[in-house]
């Protein structure tokens, strides 16, 4: 006891780090099972037959399906920036799609490289009414920068993050809430870059475990310690 309490600070750093990797065990366990849901929705919607979308009404359960739209592309191109593909620098390509029931879906069309960043490449969309097939996803939450305010003299726009809902305010109509995917046999297609899920359930549930060693090891380190406290104070 004295030496649990003449090392004071030693026990408070020591109960703070068991905390606070004990939290992160837990949190991975967390991500692990959501991630798992996640698979198991996407496997499962994947085996579904395509579904041919017309009434511009986007079910929560056509999520991760395939679907087929018939519409146009609008003239408005967005490349999002600073996207790397095998190491190479490029650029992801989006276009808002206006179905035949006038209804407004943003299509990532797959990844370009970039040479030159002064010179944007020039992306070429049919103006004819056309049908699409892809898969539908959510919109993306990472942390990027923030959008310049966007010109609208200016095709095409290079953004830092596809914000639906700002996109939505630029070209004064509102996008759908999910974003298509487009299917890389498609003639409008690019390199396909996107995977729906970029770190699978079993790896969350592995750093689990190596945050519960470490969580061991602390504690076996800490009784460590006090022993050898206790055997500095008996000699």
């Amino acid at each position: 006891m004295n030496t649990l309490i003449s090392n004071w600070k030693a026990s408070l750093t020591f109960f703070l780090l068991l905390l606070i990797v004990l939290s992160l065990g837990v949190w991975q366990i967390d991500r692990g099972y959501n991630k798992k849901e996640l698979e198991n929705t996407f496997l499962e919607r994947q085996s579904q037959p395509v579904k041919e979308i017309k009434y511009n009404t986007f079910l929560k359960s056509d999520l991760y399906r395939n679907v087929v739209l018939e519409g146009r592309y609008l003239e408005n191109i967005f490349f999002l920036d600073n996207r790397i593909h095998n190491g190479k620098p490029g650029l992801k390509v989006f276009s808002p799609f206006e179905t035949t029931n006038s209804g407004l879906v943003l299509v990532s069309r797959g990844w370009v490289e970039l040479e030159d960043r002064t010179n944007l490449p020039m992306i070429k969309s049919s103006k004819n009414i056309l049908k699409i097939q892809g898969v539908l996803r959510p919109e993306s939450k990472d942390f990027v920068l923030e959008n310049e305010k966007m010109n609208k003299k200016n095709n095409p726009i290079l953004v830092q993050t596809v914000n639906l809902s700002e996109l939505s305010n630029f070209l004064g109509k509102p996008l759908s809430p999910y974003i298509l995917e487009l299917s890389e046999l498609s003639e409008s297609a690019f390199v396909k870059t996107w995977q729906p899920i970029n770190l699978s359930s079993f790896r969350h549930f592995g750093y689990a475990v190596q945050w519960f060693g470490l969580a061991i090891v602390l504690i076996v380190g800490y009784v460590f310690f006090l022993r050898k406290g206790e055997t500095k104070d008996n000699e």
